[in-house]
């Protein structure tokens, strides 16, 4: 749809929704649309939804990581906002669908918009709407995909001077132990868990477990199953309102994907469960360890384009951290039953119902909108086309002629730059624009890499 043709369709759920939250006491609307980098940029107001739509400004899907810590890029110019074309806003409109009222703060709701050109077309790089399009295609296919994400991250004792100061490293993480799967970690951990777990449940979203993973400071939160465009905006609101829940007690949450030196402890992933349905009835299986056909066909699709949309799974510099095939973080396009070693660990028990593709290879600093995205498009290929997958590998050890993922963000991102496949699948304008995010993010690394000297530098050629 247009953007005339969206917010009228639009215009009895506002109304119904206004008169709604008016009555519950809502005062305030959190209003969030999603950027490139997996985060939401966020305004408050006063309760209010508008049928025609909201300005909207172009250059947040250009903001940098950290808005531009430790260097001072705050943007990378792209097509959608430049010196040349001023910098101009587009539109947004509110997505009725997400509004939920905050059961911990009722006087308070919140929804997300997706981006709309001052044409009234689809904003080519909103991660939302390229989320929607690639679901659309499968479902046209006839089948509906199930996502549940979980993701492992740090939490650390905030101390503000120190983290103005950009010394992250010494904050002291919450936990005096790394045992995993520990109630009694820290004193305060179980109540801030279940208020968690209590929080997301005002906001219809369920959270299948919460556990203390292998490490100082290390945690890790899984949801439950959802439609794809629904369990990405679960998955946003689930990582914002943990770190909003942190910040109230004196804590602070990463999500980065590694903060301790490789081989040490674990780092964090984000691993993404997938399942196909028609209707209530699930499509994956035939069996103990036994795929049906379109079950092979969709994970041979999500194997034959891994290379190509690697970038999409691994987006950071920090990303590459995890490269370890050894601690689970899969370093090569693969696949097995109950195999957590490989890509694409196939789950065929305890029923078909169950049965689920988790893919491994995603961090915790993933956008959830583009993964899933990656996933929907190469799996409805490999249904299009009834590709076949390779033999499933038994165990660690890696298979005779498996491709190797690219073990670097430059790599990973002129493959995608390159591939006729993330054109199609997402657009040209999509593909050039986040390919150029990327390569902002390895300026920004090399540029911050010259300006200093390296600790191997001085161990190694002072003396």
């Amino acid at each position: 749809m247009n953007l005339a043709e969206q917010t009228a369709a639009f215009a009895p759920a506002y109304d119904e929704q206004y008169n709604r939250l008016k009555a519950a006491g809502v005062q305030f609307l959190h209003s969030h649309m999603v950027d490139m980098s997996g985060g939401f940029r966020s305004k408050i107001t006063p309760l209010k939804l508008s049928a025609s739509g909201d300005a909207l400004n172009g250059i947040l899907y250009c903001v940098s990581h950290g808005d531009g810590q430790p260097i001072g890029d705050t943007a990378f110019s792209a097509a959608i906002a430049n010196d040349g074309n001023g910098y101009p806003n587009i539109q947004a409109v509110a997505d009725p669908a997400s509004i939920r009222q905050h059961g911990w703060r009722r006087d308070t709701a919140s929804v997300i918009a997706n981006g709309y050109m001052l044409d009234g077309s689809p904003c080519p790089v909103d991660p939302r709407h390229v989320l929607a399009q690639t679901d659309a295609r499968l479902r046209k296919l006839g089948y509906t995909a199930k996502v549940a994400l979980e993701y492992e991250f740090g939490i650390f004792h905030a101390d503000h001077a120190l983290m103005q100061k950009g010394r992250y490293r010494e904050l002291q993480p919450w936990g005096h132990s790394l045992v995993n799967y520990d109630l009694v970690r820290s004193g305060d951990y179980q109540d801030l868990v279940s208020e968690f777990m209590r929080r997301m449940e005002s906001l219809g979203i369920g959270v299948a477990s919460f556990v203390t993973e292998y490490g100082y400071g290390m945690y890790e939160f899984a949801l439950t199953p959802k439609p794809a465009v629904e369990a990405a905006d679960d998955a946003m609101r689930a990582k914002l309102h943990l770190r909003e829940l942190c910040a109230e007690r004196g804590l602070v949450a990463t999500f980065m994907t590694r903060f301790q030196p490789p081989g040490k402890e674990s780092a964090c992933g984000a691993h993404h469960h997938i399942s196909l349905w028609q209707g209530d009835v699930p499509v994956l299986a035939a069996g103990v360890n036994a795929l049906s056909p379109v079950g092979q066909q969709f994970l041979a699709g999500l194997l034959h384009r891994m290379r190509e949309t690697h970038v999409m799974f691994r987006p950071t510099i920090n990303s590459y951290r995890r490269f370890d095939r050894g601690a689970w973080s899969p370093q090569d396009v693969s696949w097995g039953y109950e195999n957590r070693t490989a890509a694409i660990r196939t789950i065929t028990t305890p029923s078909a119902s169950a049965c689920r593709f988790e893919h491994r290879v995603p961090g915790a600093d993933v956008n959830p909108y583009l993964t899933l995205a990656a996933m929907l498009a190469a799996g409805a290929e490999g249904i299009e086309k009834a590709l076949i997958p390779p033999a499933a590998q038994p165990g660690a050890a890696i298979g005779p002629g498996a491709v190797p993922l690219q073990s670097t963000l430059a790599a990973a991102v002129e493959d995608f730059a390159a591939s006729d496949f993330c054109a199609e699948a997402f657009g040209t304008a999509f593909r050039s624009h986040y390919a150029d995010s990327r390569r902002n993010e390895i300026a920004a690394f090399d540029t911050w890499a010259a300006q200093h000297i390296t600790e191997f530098e001085w161990q190694r050629y002072f003396v």
